[in-house]
């Protein structure tokens, strides 16, 4: 999880092999500065035009709403996976950066 994350890093781990975001992509899970959103839950069917994370500047979040993810996950369509998958790596990669 992050709070594991974050605590390795203050103690000296800089480099990692980690499958969290991806396993949490897997189950429809995203990871935001606010925390994690659980997408295929019904509140996010119409979250038209709203960001996964606001300010993240993947290709995911660029493209894409929250509505359309829900959807994706909800079909059982492939895409859903691969787009959650992309953004939750973004993400990680971003929050390592700043640490």
């Amino acid at each position: 999880d992050l709070e594991s994350v974050k605590n390795a890093v203050i103690h000296g781990v800089d480099s990692m092999d980690s499958s969290y975001p991806t396993k949490l992509a897997r189950h429809g899970t995203l990871m935001t500065k606010e925390g994690l959103i659980r997408i295929k839950r019904g509140k996010h069917a119409k979250s038209y035009g709203i960001k996964i994370d606001e300010g993240c500047e993947c290709l995911t979040c660029a493209h894409y709403d929250r509505a359309y993810l829900c959807h994706l996950f909800k079909a059982n369509e492939l895409l859903g996976l691969e787009l959650a998958t992309q953004h939750n790596i973004y993400f990680m990669n971003q929050l390592m950066s700043q640490m």
